[in-house]
């Protein structure tokens, strides 16, 4: 079992703050990526308005998600940041699924674009939030040690 982590109320206020600007940042992703892909795909009988609402849904819970993965990841807490890597993942490709299953027959290249597009932003993803753990890591870590120092442990 592992220990309950007290963060101090900067700390809180930070993580929530962060938490609301990822969740925005996401939702209007959601929305520019649909754009891309309806005059990317639109002519393969793509629906717009259905990706959107698949991709809104499936924003709305990696908003949720990630940040918690990432805190929990931070605070060592890592059966529950798997838990939520797990959901964070499956909202992160289903989006990208609905594009194929969406989609009448895509020509090969088309497929292979998409792929590479899809693979590329996974690997953006997954550097991102590895160097956020990181970060988030080192920040504890130091204000453990200052507390430490001060003999307020």
């Amino acid at each position: 079992m592992t220990a309950v982590i007290q963060h101090s109320a900067e700390t809180l206020r930070k993580r929530q703050l962060y938490s609301r600007l990822w969740a925005g940042v996401v939702i209007l992703w959601s929305v520019t990526r649909t754009v891309i892909i309806w005059a990317a795909l639109g002519q393969y009988g793509f629906n717009p308005w259905a990706y959107l609402l698949v991709d809104l849904f499936c924003s709305t819970i990696d908003a949720y998600t990630t940040p918690r993965m990432v805190l929990s990841f931070i605070d060592d807490q890592y059966y529950t940041a798997a838990k939520w890597a797990t959901i964070s993942l499956v909202a992160f490709i289903a989006p990208d699924i609905y594009i194929f299953e969406g989609t009448r027959r895509l020509p090969k290249k088309v497929i292979v674009v998409l792929c590479l597009v899809i693979a590329a932003m996974l690997v953006v993803a997954v550097v991102t939030v590895v160097r956020k753990i990181r970060k988030g890591r080192a920040e504890r870590r130091l204000a453990e040690a200052v507390v430490t120092v001060h003999g307020h442990a």
